[in-house]
């Protein structure tokens, strides 16, 4: 007899729960259509004030000019005519930079060619009439290998005298760095160096 108690009240529990979630879901579906109906209303309302808006004629234009941001990457390319070689530098876009049209960044490099111009990247080139100062120039003194650079005017400045010999270098390297050896970079400068030890 209990269980059977037991077993109706259960049923009674269910039927009232599956009502309530009925009713709930036709609520949500009401709350919705209220919604949609004022989202339309909205839009009717946005339209019809759009509409008054062109027909007075004072609609505000929108720029669609593009601009710099705060992310916008600079890359400054210098071309050294005097020995051909480009070097590029990439660097945050300073601060007054900042919301800047093409036209205004034009002005503000005014010594610069612009090359590609948008929010992402900007790159402007310069060419100089000397070389890039990145040239170093290996010779030999008094037995050993000397290293000068060459700066951007082509004079050449003394950096530092090695401890490598050349007593031990085929001679076809000693007439090398008797003649003098021209060399592009610290890289290549460092293999060179690392070869002749």
């Amino acid at each position: 007899m209990k269980k059977r108690a037991i077993f109706i009240f259960a049923i009674f529990l269910i039927i009232i729960f599956a009502v309530f979630f009925y009713l709930g879901l036709q609520l949500d579906k009401d709350k919705n259509k209220d919604t949609n109906l004022t989202d339309d209303t909205n839009s009717v309302k946005s339209s019809e004030i759009n509409e008054k808006i062109e027909n007075e004629n004072t609609v505000e234009a929108v720029s669609s000019e593009e601009k710099t941001g705060p992310n916008t990457i600079l890359t400054l390319q210098k071309y050294y005519i005097e020995c051909g070689h480009t070097i590029t530098t990439n660097t945050s876009l300073p601060e007054e930079l900042v919301n800047l049209t093409e036209e205004e960044i034009e002005e503000e490099y005014n010594d610069w060619e612009l090359l590609e111009f948008s929010n992402e990247e900007i790159i402007l080139l310069k060419e100089l009439d000397s070389f890039c100062g990145q040239h170093y120039l290996l010779t030999e003194s008094d037995g050993f290998i000397v290293i000068s650079t060459i700066d951007e005017h082509g004079i050449v400045n003394f950096k530092e005298k090695t401890d490598l010999s050349v007593d031990y270098l085929p001679e076809t390297d000693r007439i090398t760095l008797k003649n003098g050896l021209m060399v592009y970079g610290t890289d290549e400068l460092n293999k060179l160096l690392e070869d002749f030890e």
